[in-house]
């Protein structure tokens, strides 16, 4: 069909559309059409349509007409993950415990009141503090869109939650490491094995990780491409009705520094020749599907480590140990940092590199020395 920009078609009875981008609570992401005998009616009907949005911002609106606004606005730069989480914390906690307020009486005490009020109703399951400060910052996110839309200027109230520092990490041993090791490169017939082995020896996600395909691996030029990212998210309330919960989505990468190129370690090389599959073949093949989701993977993972008698440990350890592995044995920071597919050097330092007992166990033998 024909199209004359600002998403208005002509339809093939000859009457022309628009559509225009709308968020609810309930239906989630849709777009109301709106239809008349001339391209010129239509885009006269989606202006007036805006404006009775603008009129509505500079009133003494709700929460969760604000939210609304905000999403509707703010989803169409989102990926399907992000959109998927915010949706969630509107749902769940924001829209049931402040959606009938005005957006001016929500102040410091209210919020307060707010991340009590939820933390009661969840005694059962304790939201973490990082979880209840990404909700109140959520809150504050849609006071200040509002602010910037409108002239009026509402009194943006402090995050309840202060974040705190995140506590040691501490890492699978070296033991375990190599342990697990073994056992992946004795069972790597097996693609999930393999697949653990190329994470552990690359740093990868484990949602770019459920992504891989044999076309992402360059055995040639020996370099493995980080295209994709597989995950898990919610469904829209509408499709929900005929549907499962949620769904599998594929999308690029966290961010613009995750699409990235590593180099291949020499000795994984002949473990990808010997058992490469078809190109478009999923590294990690599910039972149902032609793809493992993270979660599949995660659930294997635990398995092999069961079989192992090794301490459970999450997947993403794996890339931390991965990080500090890179660091002792003098990989420069900078090389790691892009390999991690991070934007700069201080996240890598901060989030992936931790010293281990080894370490540190030399660290004082050496100030031993000095002192004696």
């Amino acid at each position: 069909m024909p199209k004359r920009g600002e998403n208005i078609y002509k339809r093939k009875d000859g009457r022309w559309e628009g559509r225009i981008r709308r968020y609810s609570a309930v239906k989630g992401r849709y777009y109301q059409s709106l239809y008349g005998k001339s391209y010129r009616e239509v885009k006269d009907k989606m202006y007036r349509v805006r404006q009775e949005e603008c009129e509505v911002l500079t009133c003494k609106c709700t929460m969760a007409e604000a939210a609304q606004l905000w999403m509707q606005s703010q989803s169409v730069c989102w990926k399907a993950g992000t959109c998927s989480a915010y949706s969630q914390m509107l749902k769940k906690y924001i829209i049931p415990y402040m959606g009938k307020m005005e957006m001016r009486q929500i102040t410091d005490r209210v919020m307060c009141e707010f991340v009590t009020r939820v933390c009661e109703d969840k005694s059962d399951k304790a939201l973490s503090d990082n979880y209840l400060f990404q909700i109140c910052a959520t809150i504050r996110r849609i006071i200040n869109y509002m602010n910037v839309q409108t002239e009026e200027r509402i009194v943006l109230p402090k995050n309840p939650i202060v974040k705190k520092k995140p506590r040691t990490m501490i890492l699978p041993s070296e033991k375990s490491l190599l342990v697990l090791e073994d056992y992946l490169y004795a069972h790597c017939d097996d693609d999930t094995c393999l697949g653990i082995l190329l994470a552990l020896h690359t740093g990868i996600r484990i949602g770019e990780l459920s992504a891989l395909t044999w076309n992402d691996i360059d055995l040639q030029e020996e370099i493995l491409y980080i295209r994709k990212n597989l995950l898990r998210v919610h469904r829209d309330e509408q499709a929900q009705m005929s549907e499962s919960v949620t769904q599998v989505v594929q999308q690029s990468p966290k961010s613009s520094d995750s699409v990235r190129a590593i180099p291949l370690p020499p000795r994984l090389i002949c473990l990808l020749q010997k058992y490469r599959k078809q190109g478009t073949d999923y590294v990690i093949s599910g039972v149902k599907s032609p793809w493992a989701e993270p979660r599949t993977i995660q659930y294997r993972f635990e398995r092999i480590l069961k079989t192992c008698h090794i301490e459970h440990f999450n997947f993403h350890m794996l890339r931390h140990a991965f990080a500090t592995r890179c660091v002792a044995i003098g990989l420069d920071v900078k090389s790691l940092s892009e390999i991690l597919g991070h934007s700069n050097i201080q996240m890598t330092l901060n989030l992936y590199v931790h010293p281990t007992l080894h370490q540190k166990r030399l660290l004082m033998q050496q100030y031993d020395s000095v002192i004696h």
